[in-house]
């Protein structure tokens, strides 16, 4: 049997979408535009006659006020859409070579949402908890502690960017999801279940490349799931079924409480 998957949320699924819409609601008033031009330019051709001078000039200048305002397309929502889409399609490549690697002794929580942040995975089974946040980005990542960096290249292999990995709060992507963990750890320490939650950082894309990695402050950091499910193995047998279904349990009525406290209402 293969390892359950449970999806407490979806937030990247839920942004791509939102994208979608913006997009959609550009191609429409795009769409809407062209079709007043078609029309205006209709009713100048239907008025060319010469006693209908005047209203040939008043269509034509109705006609160039309404060419200086087509709608543009904004090149950042179409870049923003194909980050979240990568995103997207890393956090489902992990969630299938996961799926096809362990067993059915294992759950995968997508979305696990705690006063500290969502991470994008939570794997729990026989070899622990591990909190697992997942990136789909082409570059090469530099990592010496909290400080992580990256280098981008072209394809001829000349640098063409270079920048910090931090989320929109400035959080390192170590911290991101070390966090998490933490919070999460607390809680389950709170609950009578005191067991260490492992974090990994695991980047899904055909040309990214691990660079410099020193201390990083997570248990893993890898290119692909190889690393990850390497250290899952080594560490097989540290929870019996009974504290499994414990901390699942415990994991799905805490992100259910954040979830409540997000949206406003009670526990």
């Amino acid at each position: 049997m293969a390892m359950r998957i449970e999806v407490l949320s979806d937030h990247p699924g839920a942004q791509l979408q939102d994208t979608d819409a913006a997009l959609a609601r550009e191609r429409d008033r795009a769409a809407a535009h062209a079709r007043a031009v078609d029309d205006l330019r209709r009713r100048q051709r239907a008025s060319r006659r010469w006693w209908q001078l005047g209203r040939w000039l008043r269509h034509s200048r109705e006609l160039q006020a309404l060419l200086r305002t087509a709608p543009a397309a904004d090149p950042a929502v179409m870049h923003r859409r194909a980050q979240q889409q990568a995103g997207v399609d890393a956090e489902d490549r992990v969630a299938a070579e996961l799926e096809r690697s362990l067993n059915g002794d294992w759950t995968l929580f997508r979305g696990y949402a705690n006063r500290r942040g969502e991470v994008d995975h939570l794997l729990v089974g026989p070899g622990g908890v591990w909190a697992v946040e997942v990136k789909g980005r082409g570059v090469r990542v530099h990592v010496t502690g909290d400080d992580w960096r990256f280098e981008k290249f072209d394809r001829y292999g000349n640098r063409v960017e270079s920048g910090v990995l931090a989320d929109r709060g400035g959080r390192s992507w170590g911290r991101q999801v070390g966090e998490v963990a933490g919070a999460l750890e607390e809680f389950l320490r709170s609950r009578g279940t005191p067991v260490p939650v492992r974090t990994a950082v695991v980047v899904m894309h055909e040309r990214a490349e691990l660079g410099t990695c020193r201390k990083p402050g997570v248990d893993v950091v890898g290119i692909g799931t190889r690393s990850l499910l390497d250290q899952v193995s080594r560490t097989g047998g540290i929870l019996d079924h009974e504290a499994q279904r414990k901390i699942a349990d415990l994991v799905r009525r805490d992100h259910r409480f954040h979830a409540r406290r997000r949206s406003g209402g009670r526990r």
